[in-house]
């Protein structure tokens, strides 16, 4: 499993603690993290995307640029964790998710231009906590699309919400959300 930490927030954040709880209730499964914070990954530009296209059109995909886009690519199952963040996630997923997004690698196109996903990942779960109530989550939406595109057919979100709303029960709120994981519940239900 490919576990993909967006918790910006490090020790302190309600996500990682919620992702690290569910890890513990499945079976012995081999898990490779990547924290994202720790990676140093900026936004793709004029000259990063000029060098992205030329590699790909040479179909080098064993460059370094594409180390991350080939792991997301070979992962058997994929959990990605984040924060609830401005309707959505912080910025920091979206630029990983631009660099795993590699045309000729984790996805490409039919002869008549229809996309398909080169992602070995059966199921992608994504893991993630909100002060509030947000109704719909534009983030989990995103990146079950994504998912998609790129070959994973089943998303499942596992969205705590409420955490801020008594600061003085968000302990509670947390841990009820945690036990809930030991009977497989999801907080929100998967989508």
């Amino acid at each position: 499993m490919l576990v993909v930490d967006c918790c910006i927030r490090g020790e302190d954040s309600a996500t990682r603690r919620y992702y690290q709880a569910y890890l513990k209730t499945v079976p012995q499964t081999e898990t490779e993290l990547v924290e994202l914070e720790k990676l140093g990954l900026e936004p793709l530009n004029r000259e990063t995307l000029a060098r992205r296209d030329q590699l790909c059109a040479r179909r080098a995909f064993d460059h370094g640029m594409f180390r991350l886009a080939r792991q997301f690519r070979d992962a058997d199952e994929i959990l990605i964790a984040a924060p609830f963040w401005d309707l959505s996630f912080p910025s920091l997923l979206k630029v990983y998710l631009e660099h795993v997004s590699v045309s000729g690698l984790t996805f490409g196109y039919t002869q008549d231009g229809r996309c398909v996903g080169h992602c070995k990942a059966g199921k992608l779960l994504y893991f993630s906590t909100c002060g509030g109530f947000a109704g719909e989550n534009l983030g989990f939406a995103y990146v079950k699309a994504l998912a998609a595109m790129l070959g994973i057919e089943r998303s499942e979100a596992y969205v705590l919400e409420g955490l801020d709303l008594d600061p003085a029960r968000r302990e509670a709120v947390l841990e009820a959300g945690i036990a809930a994981l030991n009977t497989r519940e999801s907080s929100t239900g998967a989508g």
